[in-house]
């Protein structure tokens, strides 16, 4: 295969364009104007109104640069451009060059690329790969995953997917925050409960998050019971009402905590009592990073380890796994986090704010700056704290430790963090401290890719009470409902199959939720939505991918292999849909590649759902097995070839398995 034939086949949509302007740019070179196709390429445009063309060339700012009337730039190219093979008409339209397409040669095109690479067609490698890490997940080890985490982790790896399906070479990393209070007050629940064997019949990340939740609630009551106390004392009445009202909440919580686990709760309840519990966890807090206690870092690691386990089982039921595991106790335990605190006071921006150590960022506020970096011109970044009062580190000192690691440890050229939009500025601080410590090239390639929550119609969460809907809980109720829509449509008859395609619609429903709305947004979670036959669901395009592979299996069986040699590319004008699956079989290259260099896997998902809904009122109203005609059939056959691998590849990207037959 010749370099240009395989450039044809690999991205056939870009390569019509490419040829098409560059046939452009030597009309405009013949007359005097000496502009590049690549210039031109930018410019193009797709016609939201179908008459003005396939694609247009709009010349506005080229006429600009040469001082000349576009329109009649327009008129004079078009009226001496030729002989363009995949054009069939072009037409100028108030200073814009519309082309229609060729369908005739696009469908030679297309039938051939697929012809050719088969399940590798969509595959377009950059020419540079790049080495890139992603961080998502990163979930504290204290209770089990939740549905908000399950929207970071299907992000983190869509978009792990999609980079590799680019050729990039992907790393992804889960940080395990084994050193925030979160994680002191679970360790001190569970020193104080008597270090206790967790039940068998409960799953352990489960089961730690019940010891989180009624320590940590234990803990809120005691402390408010002292507060409100003192404001009786002092005669501070609507303190007191105010801090009663609060502890009565509390209380309810409590109830609720004692209930999932009456023997727990009691001695821990009694344990807890009379203690000063706040100054305990800050003393525990300080000896677990300065690894004075060999046998109190032990009890933690053995927890969060266990906790870890409970996520990766999760996950598993995802598609979701991890390249590294990284725990922040390491970072401080070997030194990483002391080697940058004597870095940060060498710099200029090293001062004291409120008498502690910080970076002073504000002297970093140029707008030019924060364009470069990619931060928002709107916000007010205040100096970077880097210790406690008491010599301990904060979170986002010990994150701008690990930032550095990432970067370092798989020579990456780009670091993605997958977290919350609620943390967009502490991950302005860090690339500000990153390049106020000179490290501009990471500072700059430092991406934050913020995502917004998942909602669940009246439920309002709560990790520190354990009030909160599990990953877990989510995948059960999936695979309940799923099992359900797919026993009243399935024509399978063994039970492992069906068994196989309940868990293929269930997780494919809980992927495709998550990533089918834009990462800015919030995603509302909608049962009925999420297991759509019908439309913009997962089960929907796994029912198209099942219904075209159907079709296939039935002409395989009463006319053998598709006859690539006889088929009537002609054919293709008769129909409108014909053409509107060839166009857009043609941009799928191009669709999954925008989609992953501006990592915004949503792309992928709109092109999908417009795909399966054209095809899916096309075959029913153009029959394909029934065809009489040989050529006109194996037109049909082979187009639907095409859309059973795009179906097929689209799902795999997204995580999603593609069950043959449903």
């Amino acid at each position: 295969m010749s370099k240009v034939v395989e450039k044809a086949y690999i991205d056939p949509y870009n390569w019509i364009i490419t040829h098409t302007l560059q046939h452009v740019s030597n009309v405009l070179n013949s007359i005097g104007y000496q502009v590049d196709a690549l210039e031109l390429k930018p410019l193009v445009e797709e016609p939201s109104v179908e008459a003005y063309g396939d694609f247009s060339l709009p010349l506005f700012r080229i006429a600009r640069k040469f001082k000349v009337n576009p329109v009649k730039l327009a008129e004079e190219v078009v009226s001496q451009i030729k002989g363009i093979k995949y054009i069939k008409e072009i037409k100028q339209i108030s200073g814009y060059i519309n082309f229609y397409i060729n369908y005739v040669e696009a469908t030679k095109l297309l039938l051939d690329a697929v012809k050719c690479l088969g399940e590798r067609y969509g595959y377009v490698p950059v020419d540079k790969p790049k080495r890139i890490v992603i961080e998502h997940t990163s979930a504290n080890p204290v209770h089990p995953l939740h549905v908000g985490h399950g929207r970071n982790s299907v992000l983190g790896d869509t978009l792990a997917r999609l980079l590799k399906l680019r050729g990039h070479i992907v790393q992804t990393r889960f940080y395990v925050n084994d050193l925030g209070r979160q994680v002191a007050i679970l360790l001190y629940g569970y020193i104080n409960a008597g270090k206790p064997e967790p039940p068998q019949n409960t799953k352990i990340d489960h089961w730690l998050g019940q010891l989180y939740a009624i320590t940590n609630t234990l803990i809120e009551i005691y402390e408010l019971k002292k507060k409100a106390e003192e404001a009786k004392n002092k005669g501070l009445d609507e303190e007191y009402r105010e801090l009663i009202n609060k502890l009565d909440k509390l209380l309810g919580v409590a109830n609720e905590l004692r209930l999932r686990n009456k023997e727990l709760f009691d001695a821990l309840a009694e344990k807890l009592r009379d203690k000063d519990n706040e100054a305990k966890i800050q003393e525990l807090m300080k000896k677990l990073e300065y690894h004075e206690d060999e046998e109190l870092a032990k009890d933690l690691r053995e927890i969060v380890d266990l906790c870890l386990k409970g996520f990766k089982e999760t996950l598993s039921k995802l598609g979701i796994s991890f390249d590294k595991w990284d725990y922040e106790s390491d970072l401080v335990w070997k030194s990483m986090v002391k080697s940058l605190l004597d870095e940060t006071t060498k710099s200029s921006f090293y001062t004291f704010h409120k008498d502690v150590p910080a970076l002073d960022l504000t002297k970093l506020s140029s707008k030019e700056l924060y364009r470069r970096l990619g931060i928002d011109l709107s916000m007010e970044i205040p100096p970077l704290i880097l210790q406690r009062s008491d010599g301990t580190t904060l979170y986002t000192t010990r994150d701008l430790a690990y930032t550095l690691l990432k970067f370092k440890d798989f020579n990456a050229d780009i670091v993605i963090n997958v977290i919350g939009a609620e943390q967009k500025l502490p991950q302005a601080q860090l690339k500000l401290a990153l390049y106020a410590l000179g490290y501009e090239k990471e500072a700059k390639n430092l991406i934050h890719y913020s995502y917004e929550m998942v909602n669940i119609p009246g439920m309002k969460m709560s990790s520190r009470l354990g009030k909160y809907i599990s990953l877990d809980e989510i995948i059960e109720e999936a695979y309940s409902r799923a099992r359900e829509e797919v026993l009243t449509r399935t024509t399978l008859t063994t039970s492992e199959e069906r068994e196989e395609v309940v868990k293929a619609v269930a997780i494919g429903a809980i992927r495709y939720t998550f990533i089918s709305t834009a990462a800015s947004k919030p995603v509302t979670f909608d049962w009925k939505k999420a297991l759509s036959f019908e439309t913009n669901a997962a089960p929907y395009i796994q029912y198209t991918h099942a219904r075209a592979n159907n079709i296939l299996r039935k002409y395989h069986e009463k006319h053998g292999e598709i006859n690539w040699e006889n088929i009537d590319y002609k054919a293709v004008e008769e129909n409108k849909k014909r053409k509107q699956l060839v166009k857009l079989a043609l941009k799928y290259p191009s669709t999954i590649a925008k989609a992953a260099d501006d990592l915004k896997p949503e792309i992928l998902v709109e092109y999908i759902n417009k795909l399966a809904d054209i095809f899916n009122s096309w075959y029913q109203e153009d029959p394909v097995i029934h065809e009489l005609d040989p050529g006109k059939r194996n037109l049909k056959v082979a187009i639907t070839y095409a859309i059973k691998i795009i179906l097929a590849n689209t799902l795999e990207t997204l995580g999603i398995k593609a069950p043959p037959r449903m």
